[in-house]
């Protein structure tokens, strides 16, 4: 466990690429943009099961950069080996100097969320484990190589109070600036009546949709709303926020094929087609609620072109920078 990481990410920013919507090229080039940015400490790759497997592109990154930690965000922990994803790490770490992050989550957690989940923490210390008393390589080698930097999925207050222990980062989505400066007060208050430290960062995946066509983004960000609301860890999110009713009332506009309208509230979460004052405002936003590592996170519309996809990833340097 690393100390409190909050110097290092201080007016820190992330990244974060959807597989499914680059071409292996595009992944390369926009690795290769965040590195040259001094602005951008890291590049997750949030592991979804219709797009490429995320290890393998952080390794792909991490050849070709220098600077930026680069990993999975997040990687379902319980669908892997424990003695085999541990030789990984080290073969990544010892190619990367030590600059994979290992984001884990539990996915969907079961009839038994608490034993998934304490479950999923038993791999990662094992994991650990059998890294740290692995004879693959040299002594030399083995005491330059660190175990990855880990970021844990979060949604609610049960869940971050489990991993802070266990963890140098905690990860949210799809969450309101709000709803985050709730979850860290309660983290702070608990850590406060145990009589210990937060000794985590927290980062936030902030979701902005971006297509040539006005209404098309609006359409991208109302459906991620509606696919999000129907699980429940997340449509309760949403109800503490005040948005369920909102989000409800936009599925029927969708499922009717009114025009879309996006009402303020849900522009407090995430945003469709903003101008680079407008994102880097709303990163500011979840930076003053708490959040160390605001993390932008672009979709696109299908099939929309390379050179729309290279204007909108500058455009998000310029608005960090800014």
């Amino acid at each position: 466990m690393i100390s409190k990481s909050v110097n290092i990410l201080d007016n820190k920013f992330g990244l974060a690429l959807r597989s499914e919507l680059y071409s292996p090229k595009e992944i390369i080039d926009f690795a290769r943009l965040a590195d040259g940015s001094s602005e951008i400490s890291h590049l997750f790759f949030p592991d979804i099961p219709i797009g490429s497997e995320s290890i393998e592109l952080s390794v792909a990154s991490l050849a070709v950069t220098k600077r930026v930690r680069i990993g999975s965000g997040v990687l379902r922990l319980l669908e892997h080996d424990p003695k085999i994803l541990a030789r990984r790490l080290e073969t990544i770490q010892k190619i990367s100097r030590n600059r994979f992050v290992l984001g884990i989550g539990v996915g969907s957690p079961g009839p038994r969320p608490g034993e998934t989940i304490e479950a999923m923490f038993a791999q990662l210390e094992d994991t650990k484990k059998r890294f740290e008393s692995s004879d693959s390589f040299s002594s030399d080698i083995k005491e330059e190589l660190k175990f990855p930097e880990v970021f844990i999925a979060t949604l609610r207050a049960g869940m971050a109070r489990r991993s802070i222990s266990r963890a140098d980062g905690l990860l949210l989505n799809f969450c309101s600036p709000r709803y985050a400066q709730r979850l860290i007060s309660s983290l702070d208050s608990y850590a406060k009546e145990e009589e210990t430290s937060r000794n985590v960062s927290f980062a936030c995946y902030v979701k902005v949709f971006f297509a040539k066509d006005q209404q098309a983004a609006d359409k991208l960000l109302i459906e991620e709303f509606v696919k999000y609301d129907s699980f429940s860890q997340y449509h309760k999110m949403f109800e503490e926020d005040g948005v369920a009713s909102l989000i409800e009332a936009s599925r029927e506009r969708l499922s009717t094929n009114q025009r879309i309208e996006i009402p303020s509230r849900l522009k407090e979460i995430c945003l469709s087609n903003p101008s680079k004052e407008e994102l880097g405002e709303m990163l500011q936003r979840f930076r003053k609620a708490g959040i160390d590592l605001p993390c932008a996170y672009p979709y696109f519309a299908p099939n929309e072109v390379n050179e729309y996809k290279i204007e909108v990833m500058k455009m998000i340097l310029e608005s960090i920078r800014s």
